[in-house]
């Protein structure tokens, strides 16, 4: 047995009497690195709360948890939260607003994981009832309510006040905010909770949570279309991406990759495996995937938290590394010439992690922590996406939530690639 009260301990260094001056100072410098060094340094980080007091009621904690984002071709990111009520959100952007504003509840004791743009500027998503169930809603935007009203018959008054997009009016006698309608659709009754929902080429494809299969859904006719499993066991990822071409592409078993090509309803199985560490092939999933619409590189994380690239022209995948020791990927996203992932499972505290084609790096940048618009160290993250200018959208995932901004450092890949070659 080890004698732990014989035992002689380390004393720290400040308790010894034969240090120098020299090496008094170093001690200095490494204690104000340290306490630095745990946190995102590179480019600029921020929050906003889930609802401006001044323009709506903040989504209230068990209910802001985000868990889907996605970049609106307005220039708005729209989120969704799970928890005791699945709401729906937008952020404005706009130098007047830069503020969150709470569209509405889809449905309570509720989880949303997904949203797809429609080509007519409709959101699609799925939401998953706790108790059992599940279905299909669909919002209609300010502007897209604009373009279906009928006029006949409104007096100036009713026609000047009606919105024509969703935004925030900053008055100090009256603040508010406009926002569309959320519609729960009855039909089509969906067989299972959802994993994923996407839309590529005027298509929309479901991936169901229980079963991992792929369906499509006929929106004119309000339909589901099985096309397939990703595996006959149940081991698939929860995720789906699509290039292009509309091309969307899914993970069975061994992260083994499929195919569903838009002209026709079936899946391929292709010879390409998302990489895994060694003895966890049986267990390995894409858990988050992001498609760089410059270089038409899809790129893709895992739950083993190891980053990789997908060539579709070329139907290879190239493994990028693990850029920290935690698991799972939970967002990637594309900006500026560089890849940002999010990595950590729920209990862990997040690091935002960084690659850069140019240079072939990856790295850890540390844990969120923003001083603006308030204090704030994010741990749970689920989601991520890429809005105007290149600003990386996070959804913090935990009971009281954010939505966190991060504004990469200025620079392009010609200047990144000038630079390593001077070195």
């Amino acid at each position: 047995m080890l004698d732990l009260a014989n035992k002689k301990w380390p004393s720290s260094p400040l308790k010894q009497k034969n240090l120098d001056t020299e090496q008094l100072k170093q001690l200095l410098r490494i204690r104000a690195d340290y306490e630095k060094s745990a946190f995102v340094s590179e480019g600029h980080l921020e929050v906003r709360a889930l609802g401006a007091k001044e323009f709506t009621k903040p989504i209230p904690p068990d209910e802001s948890g985000i868990t889907a984002l996605i970049h609106h071709a307005n220039g708005h990111i729209y989120g969704a939260t799970s928890g005791r009520n699945a709401h729906l959100f937008f952020y404005n952007p706009a130098p007047d607003a830069d503020a969150v504003a709470d569209i509405g509840i889809v449905a309570s004791e509720a989880a949303i994981p997904a949203l797809a743009l429609l080509p007519d500027g409709c959101l699609l998503g799925a939401v998953n009832r706790t108790n059992g169930g599940a279905a299909l809603f669909i919002y209609r935007s300010c502007d897209v309510l604009l373009q279906e009203k009928d006029f006949a018959g409104l007096g100036v008054r009713e026609i000047f006040d009606l919105p024509a997009e969703d935004q925030l009016f900053f008055s100090t006698i009256d603040p508010c905010h406009s926002a569309g309608q959320i519609e729960v659709l009855t039909e089509p009754r969906l067989p299972e909770p959802m994993a994923d929902v996407i839309a590529a080429d005027g298509r929309i494809y479901l991936l169901g949570a229980n079963s991992g299969t792929l369906y499509r859904y006929q929106e004119n006719e309000r339909q589901l279309k099985e096309i397939g499993r990703l595996d006959v066991n149940g081991n698939f990822s929860p995720r789906l991406i699509a290039d292009a071409d509309g091309n969307i592409y899914g993970a069975g078993l061994y992260g083994q990759l499929f195919r569903c090509p838009p002209d026709a309803n079936r899946l391929e199985k292709l010879n390409a495996r998302a990489p895994s560490l060694k003895g966890r092939e049986l267990y390995n999933q894409v858990t988050a995937w992001s498609y760089d619409w410059n270089s038409d590189i899809i790129y893709g994380g895992t739950v083993d938290g190891i980053i990789f690239q997908f060539i579709p022209g070329a139907g290879r995948i190239v493994c990028l590394g693990k850029p920290t020791d935690l698991t799972r990927v939970n967002g990637i996203a594309a900006a500026g010439g560089k890849i940002y992932a999010l990595v950590g499972e729920r209990g862990d505290c997040a690091h935002l992690t960084c690659y850069c084609d140019a240079t072939r790096e990856l790295r850890d940048l540390g844990c969120l922590l923003a001083r603006s618009e308030r204090p704030w160290n994010g741990y749970e993250f689920s989601c991520m996406t890429t809005g105007n200018n290149g600003t990386v959208f996070m959804g913090e995932n935990d009971r009281i939530s954010h939505l966190f901004l991060y504004f990469p450092p200025a620079g392009t890949n010609e200047s990144i690639i000038k630079e390593t070659k001077e070195m």
